[in-house]
């Protein structure tokens, strides 16, 4: 019986033409073997099974190939390249440093490398895993790495160069490997596939290329799973994912459409069904976001290019792309990055993905895309702006709900029916009706400035509501309405407040404050500070409260905003003030020593001191 020799090793390699994906290297590597401008030492760096040592096993048979095919290939048929093939080289020194690494190895390497080669022209040392070097061997390394002798080249492979010396990298010719594109694993695959007379399915391929994620070792070794799998030699697409365990793009088109529907049940499902088949939640998740991610691709024709998925595959994201409008793809990117970030901390991980669902599919009734203006417009005084047509509009006294029709139209009220501009009614400490007009009398000179109405856009869903005015309203206006218009009602200025209270509304406002804030996790020195006791002045307006210490002066400057807007408004007087003051601390001397306390007690008993002198005493230190 035969011996099996995996896809990696039986179809590795062999001339420069036959590697996958890594042109600009080759082609790089065949001008300078062809005019002779070869480096003292090359570096090959890149992910993992890009080709970094085939391409260096390649570059050592080519140097000392003694006839060159005019392509700069090796001729596979001198002494040379027969001894290489047969792993027999005498010039071709392959060494892993991941097991090789100490000084002592590379001293060995220095030393070969003085001897000149018996037959050939170079002695090529190919150094695999380079990073894996220790430090020491690095710097027994650099003297040889930057005067070798003429006869000698060195090829480094590394797959992390971050971690090799800086004076290592600057004394090599650096070569970056590409991670390969999954069309050209698909392509290799096919034609091995084609050479060992095995059925394939061109999606199944390039599967199995995705999965490989730039790999094509991992790529032929998958590959190799999925021939063992098939009984009878054909490698299909339903196969190729049950064997690799991958989660079918069918399951995210569901599922996205589900989502545009508002349709949480069923989303919900396909997320239990994706469980139920063995699927991380985590990998649910990052598949999701990614999906959204070649979604939010295909919106647009010049980036469509940048999905990396079969033909047939990519007019499915082109079509649900074109209903899946774009504030819904970046609000679900959004949520879905939150979700991703905070699941392993999760306690319950299920439940926290069926929550980012139940948010996903209730995007499209948070953002109401179809009844959002597509730009603002400056809306005049005398127009209003709606939606849905109103044949009237009345503002009564009754507060009767308006009616709405449902067509657009415009209103233009009669230059006549325009208001006189209000002015400020005097201070009371009753509620003044912001629709009411002054009469023409003077204000008084301690009025505020009053404020200009602010022209404010409704919405159609706002105007479903309820319009009604207080009893003191205008009479009821009327107005015949044209067509492609909208509404704008102007808001009223806000009125000014100021009624009056006394200490124990003040002092039941104050602790419903203090109440609130503890609620809502306040610190235990925020309470002393609003439990000190505090006074009213005589204005009937301003609070006075003294502090200990400037520690709960500065609590009392975070919180002050909030204070007096609460404050404010259930008092229903915007004149309120807050003044406070630091109480003066007593300096205290302490008592240390006996001296401090004999002093102490002399003060308090005079009589001490005479005792003192009269039986000539002294303190007992």
């Amino acid at each position: 019986m035969e011996n099996f020799v995996v896809s990696a090793r039986k179809y590795r390699p062999a001339t420069f033409d036959t590697v996958v994906g890594q042109s600009h290297i080759t082609t790089t590597l065949k001008n300078a073997i062809r005019t002779n401008h070869l480096a003292q030492a090359f570096l090959f760096c890149g992910p993992r099974g890009v080709g970094k040592t085939t391409c260096a096993r390649i570059l050592a048979k080519t140097i000392n190939c003694q006839h060159l095919t005019p392509e700069a290939e090796a001729c596979d048929t001198c002494e040379s390249c027969v001894s290489f093939n047969n792993n027999a080289s005498f010039n071709i020194h392959e060494l892993d440093a991941a097991s090789n690494n100490s000084v002592e190895d590379i001293r060995n390497l220095i030393d070969q490398v003085r001897y000149p080669p018996q037959s050939g022209k170079y002695k090529i040392y190919i150094i695999d895993e380079v990073h894996m070097l220790s430090s020491a061997a690095f710097n027994a390394f650099l003297k040889t790495l930057e005067e070798p002798p003429a006869y000698a080249i060195f090829i480094l492979a590394t797959t992390e160069k971050h971690k090799i010396l800086p004076t290592i990298l600057s004394r090599c010719q650096i070569f970056d490997f590409n991670r390969i594109q999954p069309r050209d694993i698909a392509d290799h695959l096919a034609n091995i596939a084609r050479q060992e007379t095995i059925g394939t399915e061109y999606e199944a391929l390039e599967l199995i290329a995705q999965k490989a994620d730039g790999g094509l070792r991992d790529a032929l070794s998958m590959f190799d799973l999925n021939v063992t799998f098939a009984t009878d030699r054909t490698i299909r697409y339903r196969e190729v994912l049950e064997n690799l365990h991958i989660l079918d793009y069918d399951y995210y088109f569901r599922l996205t459409d589900f989502l545009l529907e508002a349709n949480v049940p069923q989303s919900l499902l396909v997320f239990d069904e994706i469980l139920r088949k063995g699927f991380d939640g985590h990998q649910f998740l990052v598949g999701l976001c990614e999906h959204f991610r070649n979604l939010l691709v295909c919106k647009d024709a010049a980036t469509i290019q940048l999905l990396q998925v079969t033909e047939s595959v990519q007019q499915k994201y082109a079509l649900q792309a074109a209903r899946a409008p774009m504030s819904f793809l970046l609000s679900a990117l959004s949520i879905g990055n939150q979700c991703d970030l905070a699941y392993k901390a999760a306690k319950s991980q299920r439940l926290h993905v069926e929550v980012c669902l139940i948010k996903l599919a209730n995007i499209a009734n948070v953002l109401d895309f179809d009844s959002l203006p597509e730009q603002s417009t400056i809306l005049q005084p005398a127009e209003a702006v709606v939606k849905k047509k109103p044949e009237s509009i009345e503002l009564s006294p009754d507060s009767q709900p308006v009616s709405v029709p449902d067509q657009p139209v415009h209103l233009d009220l009669p230059k006549a029916a325009e208001p006189e501009p209000a002015i400020a009614p005097p201070l009371t400490s009753e509620p003044y009706n912001s629709y009411q007009t002054a009469t023409n009398s003077p204000p008084p000179a301690a009025s505020p400035p009053v404020v200009p109405p602010v022209p404010v856009r409704l919405t159609s869903s706002r105007l479903r509501s309820t319009i009604s005015l207080d009893a003191k309203a205008q009479p009821a206006k009327t107005a015949e309405y044209g067509a492609d218009s909208e509404t704008a009602v102007l808001a009223p200025p806000a009125p000014v407040l100021n009624r009056p209270f006394n200490f124990e509304q003040l002092k039941k406002t104050w602790q419903a404050f203090s109440r609130m804030r503890d609620q809502q996790g306040g610190q235990m020195t925020e309470q002393i500070m609003l439990n000190r006791e505090f006074q009213l002045a005589d204005d009937g307006q301003t609070i006075h409260i003294t502090l200990d210490n400037s520690l709960q002066a500065d609590l009392l400057n975070d919180l002050r905003q909030d204070l007096m807007t609460y404050l404010r408004q259930e008092l229903q007087n915007t004149q309120i003030q807050l003044v406070h003051k630091v109480a003066p601390q007593e300096s205290r001397k302490m008592i240390y020593t006996a001296q401090d306390k004999f002093n102490y007690l002399a003060e308090k008993n005079p009589a001490l001191l005479e005792l003192r002198r009269t039986l000539g005493l002294d303190v007992d230190y």
